[in-house]
């Protein structure tokens, strides 16, 4: 297969994955199907956040949460750490909820309206971390694969470790807006990135892969699934041009 749009490698130096229930350890092992009809059944257990103060903590949205609790261990460094935040709902609830009070009273709240926007999430890990480095927010279907993309290019420009963070909140289903991407619960995906050879990530048009998959899962989720099977190849949906072909070497 000698046609591909990009390819690049990395390495991972160590990875934490959260999510807002409690995931038995024989889930990974399911195929997709099932394992997004048992994802209905799991205990809903939001992270604690014990290591922020209560007053830090509130002003936290449930994306902010999984996002610091994802990353807050894995960075003991974190002011040298560069950031690439990626999520394709971010803060929607928020901004739903935004627009329904502006229609029943009139008038928004001022904080809330700050804190919707994109890129508010990561500009809350960047003062109370006190990063110094270069923090980018993303959006895109293929949300993993891409931001580990512009780390490469962050890698390539001189920075030895990137953070990072892929975090999905699904649309409340009050919300009825079709179609929309609703990942089966809220999660995070936090990976500190160096370079090397350990991860090799090729985007392939759709005409040039072969046994083309139908996904269920979103990017994220089937990493997990491939690191729980100890898989070497596998592949994910790229959203505008074709698939991504995954090695681990």
């Amino acid at each position: 297969m000698s046609e591909r749009i990009c390819h690049f490698s990395f390495n991972v130096l160590d990875w934490h994955f959260v999510a807002d229930r409690e995931i038995p350890s024989h889930a990974w092992q399911l195929d997709e199907m099932a394992f997004l009809q048992d994802a209905k059944q799991w205990p809903v257990s939001p992270p604690k956040l014990d290591f922020l103060p209560p007053l830090k903590r509130r002003r936290l949205s449930e994306s902010a949460r999984l996002f610091f609790s994802a990353c807050w261990e894995l960075t003991p460094n974190a002011p040298h750490f560069p950031v690439v935040y990626a999520s394709l709902n971010s803060e929607m609830n928020r901004s739903f909820a935004l627009w329904q009070s502006l229609l029943t009273e009139g008038d928004i709240s001022p904080t809330s309206f700050s804190l919707s926007v994109h890129n508010a999430l990561i500009g809350q890990w960047s003062e109370m971390r006190q990063v110094k480095q270069e923090c980018t927010a993303i959006a895109a279907q293929d949300n993993l694969e891409m931001a580990l993309l512009e780390a490469y290019l962050m890698l390539n420009d001189g920075a030895e470790k990137v953070l990072v963070v892929v975090v999905e909140t699904p649309l409340k289903q009050e919300y009825d807006v079709v179609p929309m991407s609703r990942p089966p619960f809220a999660y995070a995906l936090a990976l500190v990135v160096e370079r090397g050879e350990q991860f090799g990530l090729t985007l392939h048009p759709q005409s040039a892969v072969e046994n083309s998959e139908y996904f269920a899962m979103d990017s994220t989720l089937i990493w997990m699934k491939q690191q729980a099977l100890n898989s070497r190849h596998w592949q994910t949906p790229s959203s505008r041009y074709g698939q991504w072909l995954w090695q681990k070497n």
